[in-house]
């Protein structure tokens, strides 16, 4: 029964002509998760492409090392730990006056892409370079 319910509304809308499908197009909207949705969806250990696929491209991007003293990489919410000299990527995204940073370690377990998301953060204000 479920089946029928699924398919009926694409042959009514093909039966009725453009106007009918396309009120039918402007509601399947509202199943449009949000940004703040599928960010929360991105996982420890992503690769790159994953988070494209999903987001889209960064507003911005950087690529840089851990400095050397610093901690940053050994807090306890990373997937991967860092040491100072390892290299980092940040991405930034921005949504509705927010602000959502993907940092990405690099692994020595994937050739094809060896970036993989190891924290995630959504700030309200932007973190100064």
């Amino acid at each position: 029964m479920n089946h029928l319910f699924l398919y009926f509304p694409l042959a009514l809308s093909a039966s009725r002509g453009s106007i009918l499908g396309q009120s039918d197009h402007l509601g399947m909207l509202w199943f449009k998760p949000s940004f703040k949705k599928k960010f929360g969806q991105i996982k420890g250990g992503w690769s790159t492409s994953q988070v494209l696929e999903l987001l889209g491209g960064p507003v911005e991007m950087e690529d840089s090392e851990i400095p050397l003293g610093s901690d940053w990489g050994d807090q306890p919410e990373m997937t991967f730990r860092m040491k100072a000299g390892d290299p980092v990527q940040q991405w930034m995204f921005e949504d509705k006056g927010e602000f959502y940073y993907l940092w990405f370690a690099k692994v020595n377990y994937a050739d094809d892409d060896p970036w993989r998301v190891t924290l995630t953060k959504k700030m309200s204000r932007r973190i100064a370079a």
